[in-house]
């Protein structure tokens, strides 16, 4: 998956901004015609204590991403929620993107346990709410989309990564002019969701199963009234194209995917999108057969299309891939080193969609992101056979420190499938580093076969040696 450029902000500070309360200087962004503002403009306090009661990120029940521009209704909002008991965090500093972004907005998101998109043409329109929606979409958080615009007017605009996102939760309304009516609808939705996750983190449930269920559950329901080609199982659509073959070119499958769906991809995805995702969509089939498959089978497009042991129809299965791949293109949209350190850290989480995400960026241009990737897919836990093919596909990358990540991967994930490709790179690599990684995951990883294929190595290596001194 290739990373955006950077977007080359540049700094400016309010004249009304205490200094002692700035963390750093503030960013800003032109937005539609000449206006220049931070994402998230600094409201009017009574005191510099305030800014730091907000800025506190710990033990906050809910995180609300918003633009500046509606910075009134924002507060009006936060004021409500804070009256009826729901604990608020908001970025009132304008923090922007980079290193304050992943250690105070995204922990933020992190840790609260709602997240609320306060949504609008300005919100859609700025690359720092999309980044907060997309974080919190890959962190599994109870996302609620609160509109106080039509949602006709912010789809017009909306990015198809936020679209796809927010497209499978439960909009609230609000309109401005009849504040009380729409919170009165929200607030409900709000505490009983709080409610639920106090009952099973007592009962040491996991919130995050929950929410993927009530997902999973909204998707099933939206997909009784789509055309019927939109619901066709994986085996449906082999039998409409390859019955009876064993094995289909994944460019023959790719380009029949295209035909068959071509309109309903153009509804969705801008044609340069349509590409990419399908490149990656071609690997990710691939990579439940072999790491260098270069063709599909009828059980890897089942096992593509099987996600927590549920079947899906083949453009339902898309349609969630496609949103875990624009939620880490845009997070990661970034510069490198801050993506190196986001990526490291979601190590730390074994959701599905974080796993998908760092599968997908084993593929990114940026070596470092690569490297990075392969140590922290490892750190998951994940075992699956895609997630082993991925990792041994690191093996044969150009860049060396990728191989030497890919082999500790390996190793500290002890893959016996990796034996051979590790041996090979242990005997033959040209970088010490990378044999010396390729050793330390075969001693990892143990059993006979890595005994007897090292012992006759060194004994070989020996003899070399031994020849040598005598000639």
């Amino acid at each position: 998956m290739g990373s955006k450029p950077s977007t080359g902000r540049h700094e400016s500070k309010p004249e009304h901004e205490e200094p002692s309360v700035q963390p750093q200087s503030k960013p800003t962004r032109t937005v539609g015609s000449g206006d220049t503002f931070s994402p998230h403009e600094v409201p009017e306090m009574s005191d510099k204590h305030d800014i730091k009661r907000l800025e506190s990120v710990s033990n906050r029940d809910l995180m609300i991403s918003y633009s500046h521009v509606d910075k009134e209704m924002m507060a009006k909002l936060r004021e409500s929620l804070e009256k009826n008991g729901i604990s608020v965090w908001v970025d009132v500093v304008g923090l922007g993107a980079g290193v304050d972004f992943l250690s105070k907005i995204g922990q933020a998101i992190l840790e609260a346990k709602l997240f609320i998109s306060l949504l609008s043409t300005s919100t859609v329109k700025s690359k720092y709410c999309q980044d907060e929606v997309a974080l919190a979409y890959i962190s599994q958080k109870a996302i609620f989309p609160v509109a106080i615009q039509s949602q006709e007017e912010i789809y017009a605009i909306m990015d198809t990564g936020m679209k796809l996102q927010l497209a499978s939760l439960e909009w609230t309304f609000i309109d401005p002019e009849n504040f009380d009516e729409g919170f009165k609808e929200l607030l409900p939705k709000l505490k009983a969701e709080l409610e639920d996750q106090e009952k099973e983190v007592n009962q040491g449930h996991q919130v995050k199963k929950r929410l993927k269920e009530r997902q999973k559950k909204f998707k099933r329901e939206v997909s009784l009234h789509l055309d019927p080609h939109l619901s066709e199982s994986p085996n449906v659509y082999w039998n409409k194209f390859y019955k009876n073959k064993e094995n289909v070119d994944l460019n023959q499958f790719a380009e029949d995917f295209l035909k068959y769906f071509k309109e309903d991809l153009n509804n969705v995805y801008p044609a340069e999108d349509q590409t990419w995702l399908i490149d990656n969509l071609k690997e990710e089939v691939a990579m439940s057969i072999d790491s260098d498959a270069k063709e599909i089978t009828p059980k890897s497009l089942a096992d593509f299309c099987t996600v927590d042991g549920e079947e899906q129809a083949l453009w339902q299965r898309v349609t969630s891939y496609a949103q875990d791949m624009y939620a880490m293109k845009d997070v990661f949209a970034m510069d490198s080193t801050v993506r190196v350190d986001a990526i490291e850290n979601l190590g730390k989480y074994q959701s599905a969609s974080v796993i998908n995400s760092l599968k997908d960026l084993l593929r990114n241009e940026d070596s470092n992101i690569r490297a990075v990737a392969a140590v922290s897919l490892a750190k998951t836990g994940n075992q699956d056979k895609s997630t082993i093919n991925v990792l041994l596909k690191c093996l044969n990358d150009k860049d060396r420190l990728v191989r030497e990540s890919g082999c500790l991967a390996l190793g500290h994930m002890k893959a016996k499938r990796a034996v051979p490709k590790l041996l090979h790179l242990w005997r033959n690599d040209f970088i010490s580093h990378v044999r010396e990684a390729a050793q330390t995951a075969l001693i990892q990883i143990g059993g006979e076969q890595v005994d007897k294929a090292m012992h006759i190595t060194k004994v070989l290596a020996e003899e070399i040696r031994l020849l040598t001194e005598e000639t």
